[in-house]
């Protein structure tokens, strides 16, 4: 009798799970049913998205570590796609970092908004949810991502095809993947937008440093130069009050914590100026060591040099160090009260893994320039006149088509919403011209 019971309630839970399974079978949509039909997808999961769009979705694809040899071996790679209309323009975000920020709701890209656009954001390799199983650094090349861009966009050209319009944009690091993307695939898309996205043709470049002896004011950059030689020379009241927060962070450093306090100073004008901080923000010579400190490390966050800030991030340090390029520090301002004896070779030592031993190229950072210059049709660069990565915008020598603007006072968070109306207004006709071109 217990075994005939038993029977009939496993008859009946599997009924019940197999009506469940097909209720959800029922609820998916087309759009589901196709791209989990790619066999380059590894899996699919819907997601809650910004209510701008229809469906979003979170996709793993199949991607290749080495486009220039297959056999090398495969990884996964992080996708969203947010759909708006299958006839919209696609806005093609080339990520140069981890993409967390594009599964939650509140994110709609700029350019989406202002086309009525699609979605992708392609995660960076070697970041996030895309990082490979066993971590080889030589397969972490600008060309190889560039080559994931390329493939992830033939996979989703069955969805929108050559009938939508294409606009590759990213910011920052996405930027600078975007203007390389171009480079390497220059038919790819119909319209790039790079926001603040450098290239840099040294490992570390002190012109972005020297770049800082022009932004804003005079009165402005002097109050800096002022407030960062004042922590150095009160170092026995700001050192106990770093080394505490270092303490009670748990932060840990490849170097002592002395130096940390040097590169804190050292990296705090650059900040300053790249997020648009204030110069009515600086605590004047009144307020106390406890105020001034607190200000230090809100523009300069002993986090960004400590291990714990630099594990997720640590391809872009291996990426700089290669072929990227990063920013140097101008220590003469300072010598006699740093710690340090100068700053070179300062990215090696602090950023990059001990056994890890790179030999920067400014090879690929060449080609992008000159491709740029001889081929820029329908490229569209925004930087920020206060933003140092702007010493590293890209150059144009006026024989290619694409454009360059420069926001007046503006940081690395300067966007097309955030623009004066004017340069807005040059924008928005540009981009409706292009948008009409065939």
């Amino acid at each position: 009798m217990n075994d005939f019971y038993s029977i009939k309630k496993y008859v009946w839970l599997s009924l019940f799970l197999l009506f469940i399974q097909l209720q959800v079978l029922s609820q998916e949509s087309d759009l589901y049913k196709q791209i989990k039909s790619f066999p380059e997808v590894v899996s699919i999961q819907k997601i809650d998205q910004h209510p701008f769009f229809k469906e979003t979705y979170e996709i793993l694809i199949e991607q290749y570590l080495d486009h220039g040899n297959p056999a090398a071996g495969k990884f996964n790679q992080r996708v969203i796609l947010s759909d708006y209309n299958k006839f919209s323009p696609v806005i093609y975000v080339t990520e140069g970092y981890k993409a967390d920020y594009a599964t939650k709701e509140s994110y709609v890209n700029e350019l989406s908004k202002i086309l009525d656009g699609n979605q992708i954001v392609v995660e960076h390799r070697y970041f996030g949810k895309s990082m490979p199983d066993n971590v080889n650094w030589d397969y972490l090349t600008m060309g190889n991502a560039c080559g994931d861009l390329h493939r992830i966009l033939k996979i989703f050209k069955r969805l929108y095809n050559n009938q939508n319009k294409w606009i590759a944009t990213g910011i920052s690091k996405g930027g600078t993947n975007t203007l390389v993307y171009k480079a390497f695939y220059p038919d790819d898309v119909d319209i790039w937008i790079p926001y603040v996205g450098p290239i840099t043709f040294s490992v570390e470049d002190v012109g972005l440093d020297k770049y800082l002896t022009k932004v804003g004011s005079k009165p402005c950059r002097d109050k800096v130069l002022a407030f960062q030689r004042m922590i150095l020379m009160n170092r026995d009241s700001i050192q106990p009050l770093l080394d505490s927060l270092i303490k009670a962070r748990n932060y840990t450093y490849p170097i002592s914590n002395e130096e940390v306090l040097d590169y804190c100073v050292l990296e705090y004008s650059f900040s300053f100026w790249q997020w648009g901080n204030s110069c009515v923000d600086i605590p004047p010579d009144s307020a106390n060591f406890h105020k001034k400190f607190e200000h230090l490390i809100a523009v300069s966050d002993p986090e960004y040099m400590s291990y714990t800030g630099i594990s997720p991030i640590q391809a872009f340090f291996i990426q700089a160090a290669k072929e990227m390029g990063y920013y140097g520090y101008d220590t003469k301002p300072f010598k006699p009260y740093l710690k340090i004896k100068d700053a070179k070779g300062y990215l090696s030592k602090i950023f990059l893994p001990k056994d890890v031993s790179l030999k920067f190229s400014k090879k690929t950072s060449a080609f992008v320039q000159k491709a740029i210059q001889n081929d820029g049709n329908h490229v569209m660069m925004i930087y920020g006149e206060y933003d140092p990565w702007t010493a590293s915008a890209l150059k144009l020598d006026g024989k290619g088509k694409a454009v360059k603007f420069i926001i007046p006072k503006a940081s690395h968070r300067t966007r097309i919403g955030n623009m004066p109306y004017a340069q807005k207004a040059e924008i928005y006709m540009l981009l409706e011209t292009w948008l009409t071109e065939d």
